[in-house]
């Protein structure tokens, strides 16, 4: 459970909803696949997204008690820092571009290879009374990665082969409050590595993470809905076994959006808070 928060995260930092003194709510839902056979399914993560200048904060509740997750993510675009808050465990551990952080000692590390890219379709819709246009983006990984060594050499055999497919669509406005700003923010995230960095201190790499946060950047407009669906692909009975749960279905909706000015201390690490670089 803990690497599917990883993998929420690192789509929240690609896709996060963020503008200059604004903040923006944002519900996720979960249906079908793997889903579907947990008991009461997933949670419904929500995430806060904040942006002052050049700093971010995004803040994840997943929402459930049986998965204490409250994680906030602070970013620095121009000193190309990032601080992950782990608000359960009191923890603020600071990487930065020039000098990553390591995961604990003793910690699994994974490497994780992702390809994807995202273009166009040319359709519109009003959601939320903002001129949406429709972009459609495609992404894999390979699962044999995603155990990262956490599982039987011949449970990561039968996974050779087998990928997570992640395909779906983002609908973003151009003339959004703060538009300007987002574009400015996104850029400058995208230029920093911030991506890597945020994913390395989890004690993951993934390859190809920073290629999709910059293809998400070069979208002209800031993300209102996102609709994701997860499929498998390969050959032989790990795969066949996987796609028996069927599609897993994905969905991010802005639900309130608030321009009220944001304190500097929304981007300090917590007093009381042990940290780790």
């Amino acid at each position: 459970m803990k690497r599917w928060s990883v993998t929420l995260l690192a789509l929240a930092v690609c896709s996060a909803v963020v503008h200059a003194d604004v903040t923006i709510v944002q519900k996720t839902t979960i249906e079908g696949g793997a889903a579907s056979m947990a008991p009461g399914g997933l949670p419904s993560p929500t995430m806060t997204s904040r942006i002052k200048g050049m700093q971010g904060r995004m803040d994840m509740d997943m929402g459930s008690p049986q998965i204490p997750t409250n994680v906030s993510t602070i970013t620095d675009a121009t000193a190309k820092q990032i601080i992950i808050l782990d608000n359960n465990a009191k923890t603020a551990r600071v990487s930065s571009v020039a000098a990553p952080s390591h995961p604990e000692a003793g910690a699994p590390t994974a490497t994780i290879t992702m390809d994807g890219s995202i273009s166009p379709t040319g359709k519109s819709q009003t959601i939320n009374g903002m001129k949406c246009d429709e972009y459609t983006f495609a992404t894999s990984m390979s699962m044999a990665d995603i155990g990262g060594g956490q599982i039987p050499p011949e449970a990561a055999a039968a996974m050779a082969g087998v990928k997570m497919v992640m395909t779906g669509s983002v609908w973003v406005a151009k003339e959004a409050p703060g538009a300007a700003e987002y574009r400015a923010y996104q850029k400058a995230l995208s230029g920093s590595d911030l991506v890597n960095a945020a994913i390395g201190a989890t004690g993951l790499s993934m390859p190809g993470m920073d290629k999709m946060a910059k293809a998400m950047a070069s979208v002209d407009g800031v993300p209102v809905l996102t609709e994701m669906t997860m499929t498998i692909e390969g050959q032989g009975e790990m795969a066949d076994m996987l796609r028996q749960m069927g599609a897993m279905k994905i969905t991010t909706k802005v639900t309130s959006v608030n321009t009220d000015a944001i304190a500097a201390d929304a981007f300090k690490v917590p007093e009381g808070y042990q940290v780790i670089k």
